[in-house]
């Protein structure tokens, strides 16, 4: 099957990339002819990678994948302004070269941002070229519960907009997985006129597996260290863990470490200094991918955690799975999904989210685990992850959504 793809992010770029990439990859190797549309990679930095530059089209192979990039405005900095110009443009630039696929027996649209989906809608309706949505967060909601925009009136204008594309796009849609089971309640709801399915992310089975523990070098010795890793922004709420560190018994030998960086971390350093927790508490920075296995060995478990509004608790951040994967017990710190696929699993603990008290008694568990209870908790998030999460589990699901929708449209 000819398959097309739409994505704003794809690699080299990391972070966001990782699963679109990942999607590509497996359905190729599912025996799959891919061709994906994208953009010129500037995450994390907002500039053009080395060994690009803009221009009105580009054609590579990546893994035997043709990818064909177009322009945007590149941005990733916290201007709203900067930000909408940089998914508006992409739309623009997409739906402007959207012709490119119009020989897919269907088209797979990477739904995030939510603009993406105009290029989809677009060649839908001048090619008939059935599309389906994979879903990877709820729109307006992403916008507007996290504060990105602000402004009442700026609110109710950016929701209304972006409610009459998403009720064109999942009206049109051929088929529609969510990442989530709340996911896709919440889309059937709002149009769909087919009944969505739930898919949850994979992760790269390359880099997030089992590996030996060993030194680093980058974490200080004699402390048992939680790590979390990812965007460090207001959304994930980490400055409660960081008061979680303060509030343990002196001898604990808890440690928090955070890997990545973001708009909050200043803001959670300075929290760190004035509760005089520099030596409980470290901050990484942005590492390469090779890093975090060896990172994820030598911690004693990971930190999941994002706000507690409605939002998220149709939300599996990608950061679960990569922990699942790597074997690495986890604290989670979200509600909803999340925390049903934590506590069904046995793979670690669930505390309520912005909660302190109840993190810094889960890190207090967390380090007292003996290594029989710990390999248990890492061999039941492994069993979990390649029966219900992993790459071959996510791609034959997805699979059969693509399948059904190119039925639907010759039917």
């Amino acid at each position: 099957m000819k398959i097309g793809m739409l994505s704003q992010w794809y690699e080299p770029e990391p972070g966001a990339a990782a699963h679109p990439t990942a999607i590509a990859r497996a359905l190729a190797e599912r025996g799959h002819d891919l061709r994906v549309l994208t953009a010129f990679p500037s995450y994390p930095t907002g500039r053009i990678h080395p060994g690009y530059r803009m221009r009105p089209r580009l054609r590579e192979r990546r893994d035997g994948i043709e990818v064909i990039r177009v322009p945007d405005v590149p941005s990733h900095d916290q201007s709203p302004l900067h930000r909408a110009l940089s998914l508006g443009s992409f739309a623009a630039s997409a739906t402007a070269n959207a012709g490119v696929l119009r020989d897919a027996d269907a088209v797979l649209t990477y739904l995030t941002p939510a603009t993406v989906g105009l290029a989809a809608w677009t060649l839908e309706r001048l090619a008939g070229v059935p599309y389906v949505l994979y879903v990877q967060d709820l729109w307006p909601e992403t916008v507007t519960a996290s504060g990105f925009v602000r402004g009442s009136h700026s609110t109710r204008v950016i929701e209304r907009g972006l409610a009459v594309l998403l009720k064109r796009l999942y009206a049109r849609a051929s088929g529609v997985a969510a990442i989530s089971p709340t996911m896709a309640a919440t889309i059937a709801g709002r149009g769909s006129r087919v009944s969505p399915v739930s898919i949850p992310n994979w992760v790269d089975e390359q880099v997030f597996k089992p590996t030996p523990a060993a030194a680093s070098g980058l974490l200080p010795a004699g402390r048992d260290w939680v790590m979390y890793a990812g965007g460090i922004g207001d959304v994930q709420a980490l400055e409660h863990a960081v008061r979680a560190m303060s509030l343990l018994p002196s001898e604990s030998t808890a440690g928090l470490v955070l890997v990545g960086d973001g708009v909050a971390r200043p803001r959670l350093e300075g929290l760190a200094g004035d509760l005089g927790l520099e030596d409980r508490v470290i901050f990484l920075g942005s590492r390469p991918l090779k890093d975090m296995p060896a990172l994820m060995a030598e911690s004693a478990a990971q930190l999941v955690s994002l706000r507690d509004l409605p939002l998220f608790r149709g939300t599996i951040p990608s950061k679960l799975q990569a922990s699942m994967a790597s074997g690495s017990p986890v604290v989670c710190a979200v509600a909803g999904d999340a925390a049903d696929l934590v506590r069904r699993s046995g793979c670690g603990l669930v505390v309520r989210p912005e909660s302190p008290d109840e993190l810094a008694a889960a890190f207090q568990r967390v380090v007292g685990l003996s290594l029989e209870e710990r390999h248990a908790w890492a061999a039941a998030g492994r069993r979990t992850y390649a029966d219900e999460l992993s790459a071959a589990a996510g791609s034959a699901r997805l699979e059969a959504v693509l399948v059904d929708a190119v039925r639907r449209r010759r039917r």
